[in-house]
């Protein structure tokens, strides 16, 4: 017969616990009318409030949740980049861009645009959709504006604007984008100077001598709106905050704040020592509240230059720190500043000395000699220190010269470099040799080199601004000029006696193809790497990590774009079966409108038309980790559900997904991970889960692939395995590709190590449009791993949902769900995402609910209580339906139980010489496999403890007696004068079954407490332990858990279990009480 354990009273002292919980739940949802459910009872949702406001899954109020976002990725993800075009001016006379940005594409009504400004002379045309312009006097400033057309890959021009001087010249120096949609432009002219507008008189500025101005134009419209003098200063650069603040620095002024409707708010004039100011950035967000100025100290005609770089309060104009990059016996000169998404700023500087410092530090990436090079610096915002640095170009001979001379940075964090060389330089271990070239040059954002990209000729080629777009799409403009053709790529600039002002559009080869390939060793991956950069192939993904707990499983693997030719140049002994498409990934979902979802979860009872009935939902008591592999979530709209007061501070890994500087970037959509998150929530919200965020899709114009999954499932199983290894874990995936394709053996090891090693349940959904889900990415794993669980999309009707995949393993309501967006509004969604979202958030309360099940046993734990739960019927195909057990019913509330000794056993991997009902074979008794002094079922039973081989301990229940664990696991005490006796013990809290313990407590006839393993504990009596007769206590309904403080020695798996006795005054006999716990027949 199976071991019964008995524990007999001892008058000793007692150790109240603390029960991992049970304190009110937060639960904004519920209305007065709900508001009678007790305060650990499982208690009904409504659903229909859902609409409102959904509320994650609440935690216990002494355990904090988290949420980690890891922004995957910083690095460069974009494709291989050329110069696909270059343009130059037409028409007769000179002309320079100095200036660029740029808007990338939002979709096919709103193409990509770039606006380049600068100045010519007689005449000036672009393109040959817009007529050419004519100057005034010698030099006009001109401001062109080109769009992309989708269908012809063609950039044509919508419009010029000029700056008419009839008394001299004029020149635009900068243009910055303002978040309002116009163009602020600065630069300068002489004396007099005319803004036209279309439908209203031109503006008319008169200056006295150089003159500078402020303007606005209408990017949508073409036309000047306004313009006006900026007096007493040389307007070199301009910057827009988030506000449409505006800020310009040049000769007379450190730096000066306007208005969007230009009036000045102040000035801040040079300090000693300036000779001037050159290049002006600022923080876009609130968080960012500071400008940045970038300048030159020294006197004219001093060779021993250096360069400024300051920071001034955005509000005031107050300066906070001034850092200075100097060199011995060499001299710096500034080449443009911005600053990144986080808030950390960009210099460009070139210096022909050694030893650059900046703020006396040293640079880390120095030149081999002496030459005119160009430096990369990091800068932190507090106090301007350096905190990372990269020479772009190391020069092979003392006489070369690369001259930085304006950067831009992508909302990934990449900075874009526009520089003019001549010499040869050296840069990612491969020569670029430049006769008066011009070049961008790239670096992720953390100063990994990435691109070299020069023109080639004998023309003269003068690179003076870029703009990135977006990592697939920049700009450089500046002057080309000479006798001979200028390539850019393969697109020809032709000769040209006078200036002509260039603009090159850097954009992806159309033949270009995603590789994803996989090799067998380090070594074998540093030679593939080493090649595809040698013949330029563009590597956005490289892994070569093991699993902690796996080294066997390490992971050789290059994600790359290759063109036909640079494919052809890959080594040929690598097996072909190791070269794959590294195809696209889609979000399997798509918003739409009846919140009948997570009720349908309850089973075939519900009215699901109805949107006032309730979810149940169950109080789970062990913390679990969701690892949510999608697009980020917003936080911010996380805590409003209701988590602010639970829920600890947000910890962002990563850049965050916008831009500054600046230029205009765009943003990722962060819909599809907060909704997804928000309907795991609404199912689990009576679990204790910590929710780790991995980004895969954090740029939206760069497109998501098997590679991005491959590298973001490998980071959960490290972050697992360092920083959750004891806990119950579950994967969401809600990607699938695209096109058919199946064979990625290094995402199937990925997933291995994730069940295998890691032990966490993964869902992926099946995937939308009409076809089979064992054909695709990673759907197909379903059926391939045990503990994967691939899930499809059903209606209030059971059936499949239309344009969704057949196929799965299980099916789950995926029709017009109830979901929060990214700003909090309510929304729905239908397709596999929706369903793979309430299956995950049911597979977290499966989990918490038995924290010692495996991976695949929680596959069949759910498989088996959806058949049960739903009665027998099917969901399409005969798979079975995700159940959530309603625990106000008790034949559905037993459906969770999934309890077992064996499984525990399991979990902590020890092998014991134990038969089937855990009794050592050698003697009947249970043993103990560490030492410690409590047995392997007591630790089960009583303590959660592991109970794997180690060093002995001290039984935390020794109270010097001596005798042992069994003689002071039951505690007593007398209160209230003497006239009760108060007994406790500690439970395993994985095996309490809160409404069982309910139906103990209000059902008279129930005379024992049901363990969620099955087993069945009893309190038992007896006052005459001679003879061995024990009876059951008669008021088992008195038996409660108690949440004090845990005490040293038990883990927060352990929860107190009390009971009280009264004491007559004339008691004469007395009882010895016993807890008597029988598992389940084998």
């Amino acid at each position: 017969m199976p071991l019964q354990l008995e524990i007999s009273s001892h008058a000793g002292l007692s150790f109240p616990l603390r029960r991992q919980g049970d304190s009110p739940r937060l639960s904004p949802t519920l209305d007065s009318s709900h508001s009678n459910f007790s305060e650990n009872r499982p208690g009904p949702v409504p659903v229909g409030a859902l609409q409102q406001q959904m509320i994650a899954a609440s935690r216990r109020s002494f355990l904090v949740a988290t949420i980690l976002i890891v922004a995957l990725s910083a690095t460069v993800h974009g494709r291989i980049v050329r110069y696909q075009t270059a343009i130059r001016s037409l028409a007769n006379g000179s002309a320079t861009f100095r200036t660029v940005d740029a808007i990338p594409a939002r979709d096919e009504a709103n193409p990509a645009r770039v606006f380049t400004g600068g100045f010519y002379s007689d005449q000036f045309q672009i393109g040959t959709t817009v007529p050419g312009v004519t100057s005034k006097n010698r030099e006009d400033g001109i401001l062109a504006a080109l769009t992309n057309d989708p269908e012809t890959e063609t950039w044509e021009t919508d419009w010029l604007l000029t700056v008419d001087c009839e008394g001299g010249d004029a020149v635009i120096d900068d243009i910055a984008m303002g978040p309002d949609g116009l163009l602020v432009v600065g630069g300068t002219f002489e004396n007099l100077a005319q803004f036209e507008r279309e439908g209203q008189n031109p503006v008319v500025l008169n200056g006295n001598g150089l003159t500078s101005f402020i303007a606005l134009a209408d990017i949508a419209r073409g036309t000047w709106v306004r313009a006006q003098i900026a007096p007493e200063m040389v307007v070199r650069s301009v910057a827009v905050d988030g506000e449409g603040t505006i800020f310009v620095t040049g000769p007379g002024s450190l730096a000066r704040s306007y208005s969007a409707s230009l009036q000045e708010l102040w000035n801040i004039e040079e300090p000693p020592g300036t000779l001037y100011p050159h290049d002006i950035a600022v923080g876009i967000g609130e968080d960012q509240p500071f400008v940045y100025v970038q300048g030159v100290l020294g006197t004219q005609g001093n060779n021993d230059l250096d360069v400024f770089v300051v920071q001034l309060n955005k509000a005031s104009g107050e300066t906070r720190w001034n850092t200075r990059v100097s060199s011995l016996q060499g001299s710096e000169r500034p080449g443009g500043l911005a600053v990144d998404s986080r808030g950390n700023l960009r210099s460009a500087v070139s210096s022909d000395g050694l030893g650059l410092t900046v703020a006396e530090t040293p640079v880390k990436d120095n030149p081999t000699q002496a030459a005119r090079h160009a430096h990369l610096l990091f800068l932190e915002p507090e106090e301007g220190k350096l905190i990372n640095d990269r020479l772009l170009g190391n020069s092979n001979e003392p006489q070369g010269v690369m001259e930085p001379h304006n950067l831009d940075i992508d909302y990934a964090g990449n900075t874009y470099v526009a520089v003019s060389f001549s010499g040869s330089f050296r840069f990612r271990q491969k020569d670029h040799a430049g006769v008066e070239d011009s070049a961008v040059i790239v670096t992720d954002a953390r100063a990994v080199p990435m691109r070299f990209i020069d023109s080639e000729g004998n023309a003269r080629s003068e690179g003076l601004d870029v703009a990135a777009a977006g990592r697939n799409l920049q700009f450089l403009v500046g002057e080309v000029q000479g006798t001979t053709v200028e390539f850019f790529g393969t697109s020809r600039v032709e000769p040209a006696q006078v200036n002509k002002a260039f603009l090159a559009i850097l954009e992806p080869p159309a033949d270009q193809q995603r590789y994803l390939i996989t090799v067998e060793t380090t070594e074998e991956l540093e030679a593939l790497t080493s090649v595809i950069d040698e013949f330029e192939g563009e590597s956005y993904r490289v892994i070569d990590e093991p699993s902690p707990n796996n080294p066997q499983r390490r992971i050789h693997l290059v994600a790359t774009h290759l063109t036909t030719e640079q494919f052809a140049l890959l080594p040929q002994n690598i097996p072909v079966d190791r070269i794959q498409i590294d195809r696209e990934l889609t979000r399997n979902g798509s918003v739409g409108g009846a919140d009948w979802a997570i009720q349908y979860l309850n089973g075939p009872d519900g009215d699901f038309d109805s949107p006032d009935d309730n979810y149940y939902y169950s109080d789970t008591d062990c913390e679990i980790v969701l690892y949510l592999i999608d697009t980020g979530v917003n936080p911010a709209t996380v805590a409003d559900w209701g988590w602010s007061s639970i829920i600890g501070p947000v910890d962002e890994q990563g850049d965050p997904p916008v831009g500054g500087g600046g230029a205009a970037y765009t943003t990722p959509d962060l819909n599809h991970g907060t909704e997804m998150l928000s309907m795991i929530a609404s199912v689990s919200r009576g679990t204790p889960i910590t929710v780790v965020n991995y980004n895969i899709y954090p740029d939206p114009l760069v497109p998501t692939t098997v590679s991005d999954l491959i590298s973001a499932i490998n980071q959960a199983n490290l972050h697992k395995g360092l920083n959750h290894p004891d806990k119950q874990a579950v994967f969401c995936i809600a990607s699938s590709t695209t096109d058919p394709g199946i064979t990625y053996p290094t995402l199937v090891s990925a997933i291995e190590t994730s069940v295998d090693t890691y032990n966490a349940t993964v869902l992926v959904s099946a995937g939308n449009e009409e076809n089979d889900a064992s054909n695709f990415t990673p759907s197909f794993l379903g059926a391939e791993i045990e503990g994967v669980i691939c899930v499809g999309a059903i209606n209030s009707k059971g059936a499949k949902v239309d344009d969704t995949r057949t196929g799965p393993e299980m099916w789950a309501p995926g029709d017009a769900v109830g979901t929060i967006r990214a700003d909090g509004s309510s929304w729905t969604m239908t397709g596999t995402s929706a369903s793979t979202a309430l299956a995950a958030g049911t597979a977290l309360i499966y989990r918490s609910a038995n924290p010692f099940l495996m991976a695949a046993a929680t596959e069949e734990a759910m498989k088996s209580s959806g058949d049960d739960g739903w009665g027998g019927i099917p969901g399409p195909d005969g798979f079975p339906k995700v159940y959530v057990p309603n625990p106000t019913v008790p034949g559905s509330a037993d459906l969770l139980n999934h309890m077992s000794y064996e499984d525990w056993t399991e979990w902590y991997s020890y092998l014991t010489p134990l038969d089937a009902d855990g009794v050592d074979d050698l003697n009947g008794n249970d043993i103990d496999s560490d030492g410690d002094g409590w047995t392997d079922k007591e630790e089960y039973f009583f303590l959660g403890s592991d109970p794997s081989p180690g060093t002995p301990g001290q039984p935390p229940f020794d109270t010097g007696s001596g005798n042992g664990y069994r003689n002071s696991i039951l505690g007593c005490y007398r209160v209230h004068e003497q006239s009760t006796l108060v007994f406790d013990f500690p439970l395993a809290c994985y095996l309490i079954d809160q409404q069982k313990l309910s139906d103990l407590q209000n059902d008279g006839a129930v005379n024992s407490l049901l363990l969620r393993d099955g087993s069945e504990l009893v309190i038992e009596r007896t006052n005459d332990p001679e003879a061995g007769i024990w009876e059951t206590w008669p008021n088992m309904d008195q038996l409660e858990s108690d949440h004090a403080a845990v005490p040293s020695g038990l883990g927060p798996d352990t929860a107190i279990m009390r009971f009280a006795v009264d004491l007559p005054e004339d008691a004469v006999d007395f009882y010895l009480y016993r807890i008597r716990i029988t598992p389940p027949s084998p």
